[in-house]
């Protein structure tokens, strides 16, 4: 026993200081199941792929979860160094630099079970109210018909607001993470018969996950050293398709 207690005691302490040594990284998130989560184990399953990476990259993320646009809002003002998990856009890429994937996202409808949406191309989605987390990218074609005025979404506060509406019938379907709602829907009151609310077969995009770091060149500059400690870790992830992904 001596000898187990005398070789554990140099690797904490080594343990110790390496975490004490390593640089802190603000990042602002939310809640959002199994992904991110304040009281998830290990955070959330995405926030224990970043914690992985930040300590190959000598990096301690320090994480303040926040409602969605309050996080846009922190990393825009340079309260964070940084925010997390991102869906690849345009229009975001041109305010931040984004980092290797850190996860994948399925993303569909969810609509009450025993309904079809009847649709081909999302223009034909403009039949439905379909509501969507405000703030949020869903994917660059639903989004480019939103700013057309061609499909009208029901802005929701949270997907937890989202499935309640659905099954109050104030909206016909929602745009959705496949993780997500399974995760939501776990904690839902159980009933008999078929499950209330489904998501649907047909997917309208499968997301790449990321960090997203401010266009300064700090925020370069961390991008860079976290792309490198991917990389040198063995972390790089590709979200090929909906039946590989998960969270």
């Amino acid at each position: 026993m001596k000898w187990r207690l005398a070789g554990v005691l140099p690797l904490m302490v080594l343990f110790l200081a390496c975490s004490a040594h390593a640089e802190p990284l603000d990042l602002s998130t939310l809640e959002w199941p199994p992904f991110v989560g304040r009281d998830l184990l290990e955070q959330g399953t995405t926030s224990a792929r970043v914690r992985s990476i930040c300590a190959e990259a000598g990096l301690e993320p320090r994480l303040s979860f926040l409602p969605w646009k309050r996080v846009l809002m922190e990393a825009r003002a340079g309260n964070t160094q940084g925010y997390f998990p991102e869906y690849r856009s345009v229009a975001r890429e041109e305010e931040f630099y984004f980092s290797k994937p850190v996860g994948c996202s399925v993303v569909g409808l969810v609509h009450k079970s025993g309904v079809t949406l009847d649709w081909t191309r999302l223009e034909d989605l403009a039949a439905y109210r379909l509501g969507v987390v405000d703030g949020y990218v869903n994917t660059e074609e639903f989004d480019r018909l939103v700013d057309m005025g061609i499909l009208y979404p029901v802005k929701c506060n949270s997907d937890k607001q989202a499935l309640r509406m659905i099954e109050a019938g104030r909206i016909d379907a929602a745009v959705m993470d496949r993780a997500v709602f399974r995760h939501l829907s776990g904690k839902m009151e159980p009933s008999h018969g078929p499950p209330p609310l489904v998501f649907a077969e047909k997917i309208l995009a499968v997301h790449s996950l990321h960090v997203c770091f401010p266009r300064t060149p700090a925020g370069k500059s961390l991008v860079e050293r976290f792309d490198r400690a991917i990389v040198s870790g063995g972390l790089e992830l590709i979200c090929a398709s909906s039946s590989e992904c998960s969270p």
